[in-house]
């Protein structure tokens, strides 16, 4: 088949990873966030339900992620793509990092965030340390990725990046080696199983592999419209077995399930599926800001006007989505530079590997005669 892929980019995955930024901006407001009551606060009432699931949209990021980073080189076999991926990497990510942290450690200087003591359960539990500009660089540049504190972080959503920024360099690694393997779609199932049974994040990046891998040949597989239905319906009923492995399962059930059930990737491919991929990870990233800031001082205005705490929650939450998504919007233009420089940093690698295999071909001149 003449892939939707050819050109690199999957649309079904942007708008997959953009409806589960939206879960997650929802589950960090209405959840974890600014609860407006007991029930609403009660996160294993809400982990099984996929629209408020924090956790299992997180999962599915980690798929996506490893199907996005892997599909192009199971298919092309394109090393200078894959090295210029690697090489850009750290880039890609570290920016846009910084900078959200940068703004988060100004709105704390200026108040415009809350001191902690200020701030209402569970808001008081992060963000709660005196900032400094050695902070700054240390947690953005280099623990977000490698050494994550809870009691450090600029910005509580960043608990994944290590997972990210490591489990990009496990695909990468892992499909170098597997792609000429005759059984490489059994390896790959089989360090899933065994990550699972493990019950590490990890385990879905591998999982984006695999499901990457049978993508490239859903020709073959006449009912796979049915196998893809099955593993959607799998991956909505999982969570609710509320055992820890689920969402490993149900992550990877629905991922496989959106790629393989050509009715449901359709839902995907359209053009609010493209706008919400496209700040994905701009919403991902703002939205700990807009709700330490604005939030917080939405419920005190509010406060003025005699609306009960729980009211105060509904509607400031309310407010907080699209106030985020603007913010997110606003952001974008750091995440096409990051994206940019990172493009550039990786063909410039792949120049100077090219260069220097060049001075080794030539190897040393010996001279002639004697």
């Amino acid at each position: 088949m003449v892939s939707e892929h050819a050109s690199g980019r999957c649309r079904f995955l942007d708008g997959l990873r953009g409806w589960a930024a939206m879960v997650v901006l929802f589950h960090h407001t209405f959840v974890d966030g600014l609860p407006a009551n007991s029930v609403m606060a009660n996160r294993a009432t809400w982990a099984p339900v996929f629209f408020l699931s924090g956790g299992l949209a997180v999962s599915v990021f980690f798929v996506v992620s490893g199907f996005s980073l892997s599909i192009r080189y199971l298919e092309t076999g394109d090393e200078k793509g894959l090295i210029r991926l690697a090489a850009g990497r750290y880039v890609r990510l570290a920016l846009p990092i910084f900078t959200i942290c940068a703004i988060t450690y100004l709105l704390l200087i200026l108040q415009i965030i809350p001191p902690a003591t200020q701030r209402p359960s569970p808001l008081n539990l992060f963000v709660a340390f005196e900032p400094s500009v050695s902070g700054l660089f240390n947690f953005s540049l280099l623990n977000v990725f490698v050494s994550y504190s809870p009691n450090q972080t600029y910005n509580p959503p960043l608990w994944t990046m290590s997972y990210e920024f490591i489990g990009s360099f496990i695909v990468i690694s892992i499909i170098a080696l597997v792609r000429s393997w005759q059984l490489r779609s059994w390896s790959v199932a089989t360090l899933f199983v065994a990550l699972a049974a493990c019950q590490t994040f990890f385990a879905l990046f591998i999982a984006g592999i695999l499901i990457a891998d049978q993508y490239l040949k859903l020709d073959r597989f006449k009912a796979i419209n049915l196998v893809g239905a099955t593993l959607c319906a799998a991956g909505l009923v999982l969570p609710f077995s509320l055992r820890d492995p689920s969402y490993i399962l149900a992550a990877t059930f629905l991922t496989a399930g959106v790629a393989f059930f050509a009715p449901i990737r359709r839902l995907f491919e359209n053009r609010l599926g493209d706008f919400l991929g496209y700040i994905s990870f701009p919403l991902y990233l703002v939205q700990a800001a807009v709700i330490y800031s604005f939030s917080l001082h939405g419920l005190k205005i509010l406060a003025t006007f005699g609306f009960d705490v729980s009211m105060q929650r509904w509607l400031v939450g309310s407010a907080t989505i699209p106030v985020a998504i603007l913010f997110a919007i606003a952001f974008c233009p750091i995440n096409d530079i990051a994206i940019t420089a990172s493009r550039r940093l990786g063909s410039t690698c792949i120049i100077l590997v090219n260069h220097f295999k060049g001075l080794a071909s030539l190897g040393p001149k010996l001279p002639k005669g004697g």
